[in-house]
C-alpha cells in the first residue's frame, strides 16, 4: 500500500477579514500562506497556483540539469538531452550507453 502525499492549495478569509489569502498544505500541513490577500476566493486559488507553479518550475528544471551533470559529467549538450537537430535523439540509458530510438517501433 503506498502512502500519497498530496500537495493542495486552498482558500481562506484573512486574518483581518478583508479579503481572502491561499495556503499551500502538504497533507494536512499548512506549508505556506499567502502574504497577500485577495478580493475574492477564485483569485486568491490563482495566485496561489502561480507562486506554488513559479517555485515548483524552476526548482525542478534545477534538479534536472544538476542530475544531466552528473550523468554526462559536464553540462549537457543539445543531442545528449534529446534536443537532437537532425531529428536523432541520442540519450543515455542508466549503464551509460548510448541508446538511438530513431528508428521505427515495430
Amino acid at each position: 500500500m503506498s502512502n500519497a502525499l498530496l500537495i493542495s492549495i486552498d482558500v481562506v478569509p484573512a486574518s483581518d477579514s478583508w479579503g481572502f489569502v491561499g495556503r499551500v498544505l502538504v497533507g494536512e500541513v499548512e506549508a505556506y500562506r499567502t502574504i497577500r490577500a485577495h478580493p475574492s476566493p477564485a483569485e486568491a486559488a490563482t495566485a496561489t497556483t502561480q507562486l506554488l507553479a513559479g517555485v515548483l518550475g524552476p526548482m525542478l528544471a534545477g534538479q534536472e540539469w544538476h542530475d544531466a551533470t552528473d550523468e554526462f559529467g559536464h553540462a549537457p549538450r543539445r543531442l545528449e538531452l534529446g534536443l537532437g537537430l537532425t531529428g536523432l535523439r541520442d540519450h543515455r540509458d542508466g549503464r551509460g550507453d548510448a541508446i538511438d530510438d530513431s528508428a521505427p517501433s515495430p
